[in-house]
């Protein structure tokens, strides 16, 4: 991959062009994508029965306060580990054809340090603007008591944070690339000319945000014979579901990098 976007001809990114593209890559080996997903989907419905079944062992050793909290701190190291190898397989999925095997969900190395690092750095700017209303809430009191002006500021850090996203996505593929620029610099370079066409790809993952929402909603409302039977399989849809946002997030991401640094598409996957 070049490793310098500055003498590339400006390219005005087509974006439902851009999404066919990316999910197009793993269509020759759909069946391993989908593998990847159902033992992320299983891992997670295990937690759910396994992480209360710990915090009832630790009870006897910490607080009930101290068990939740290694409770939900071991369920963030697994989620980050599965959901960290899946975003960067299905990136070198797209960039280089690289066929990926489950195995791949429970690697961690330099590339993986490097993504979570990458995204700790983003997370730490996004709770900025939280602490900064927390601060100033007390000052602002009256003019947040109107729902109108809570909107508006909602509205506001949500925008910020979906122009924020266009060009953060290609972070993924920066990485998978093991491009030796730093990532979060090489993806604003890269994205410049075409930051609000790459608008359009988080706006389209959102919409697929909100499908998985309403697919639950939907399920719930019609099958309620069996509260118990209806709500795990509710939770399997709504994890498959946002499982398959992630991998359009990536795979997109990894076709808008492809095509703005002048790299054509790989041939199909093996």
């Amino acid at each position: 991959m070049p490793s310098d976007n500055k003498a590339l001809p400006a390219v005005k990114l087509p974006v439902l062009r851009t999404i066919e593209e990316g999910l197009a890559a793993l269509r020759p080996i759909w069946r391993r994508v989908l593998a990847l997903l159902l033992v992320i989907l299983a891992i997670e419905i295990a937690l759910d029965y396994l992480l209360p079944f710990i915090a009832d062992l630790l009870g006897g050793l910490l607080s009930a306060q101290g068990a939740h909290t290694v409770t939900l701190i071991l369920g963030a190291l697994v989620r980050t580990l599965l959901y960290t190898n899946l975003l960067l397989a299905i990136a070198r999925l797209v960039l280089f054809a690289e066929s990926p095997a489950v195995t791949i969900l429970f690697c961690w190395g330099s590339r993986q340090w490097r993504f979570f690092w990458t995204s700790f750095v983003i997370s730490l700017v996004a709770v900025v603007p939280i602490i900064a209303g927390a601060i100033l809430t007390p000052r602002l009191g009256s003019l947040l008591a109107l729902p109108e002006a809570v909107l508006a500021v909602q509205a506001i850090y949500g925008l910020c944070w979906l122009w924020a996203a266009c060009w953060l996505l290609l972070v993924i593929p920066v990485i998978a690339g093991d491009d030796p620029d730093p990532s979060i610099d090489k993806a604003w370079r890269i994205a410049a000319g075409n930051r609000i066409r790459l608008m359009g790809i988080p706006a389209c993952i959102l919409g697929g945000v909100l499908i998985a929402i309403g697919c639950r909603l939907i399920f719930e409302a019609f099958f309620t014979v069996d509260p118990l039977q209806i709500g795990l399989l509710g939770d399997a849809l709504l994890i498959l579901l946002f499982e398959a946002v992630y991998v359009a997030s990536a795979a997109s991401g990894a076709a808008a990098y492809r095509r703005l640094v002048g790299v054509p598409p790989q041939a199909d996957a093996v």
